[in-house]
């Protein structure tokens, strides 16, 4: 059985972003799973629905609701799975918030978690840091990857 990859929010975002040291390696991940050549390499590319929300009100919030609405669309084009959030992710969430409530880990990133846990995923593919304090699950940072 392949394996399967929550592809965060921010690789989507820094591959439509500014020049970054990001940029590179997330447009190069977002190829990939354009192409198909990161599902013959690595396994299994998915999302959850919490990235098209957390995109909208990322660029709702700097007035570039134009931008949101672009980048979900072409994200939605890609043809990934997309998971849900629904009744046992929440409970999963609430069982996370509570045991990593000191760790300061942010509620976008523990309704990520819950999701994955839920699926029974154990990779998520990010940039964000705050994925390492969360026992359960393993980031991979893009620039890692193997073969970017």
């Amino acid at each position: 059985m392949k394996e399967i990859y929550i592809i965060d929010t921010g690789i989507f975002m820094y591959a439509r972003g500014r020049g970054h040291r990001y940029k590179k390696p997330c447009e190069g991940l977002v190829l990939a799973i354009g192409d198909g050549s990161f599902e013959q390499k690595y396994g299994q590319p998915v999302i959850d629905s919490e990235l098209f929300q957390e995109i909208l009100y990322r660029y709702s919030l700097i007035g570039r609701q134009d931008k949101a609405v672009s980048l979900l669309q072409n994200i939605y084009d890609l043809g990934l799975d997309i998971l849900p959030v629904d009744k046992a992710e929440v409970e999963k969430m609430i069982e996370l918030a509570a045991k990593y409530e000191n760790e300061h880990i942010t509620p976008r990133d523990i309704v990520h978690a819950a999701v994955m846990l839920t699926n029974d995923i154990k990779n998520i593919i990010s940039v964000d840091r705050d994925f390492d304090r969360i026992s359960e699950i393993k980031r991979i940072d893009p620039v890692e990857l193997p073969g970017q």
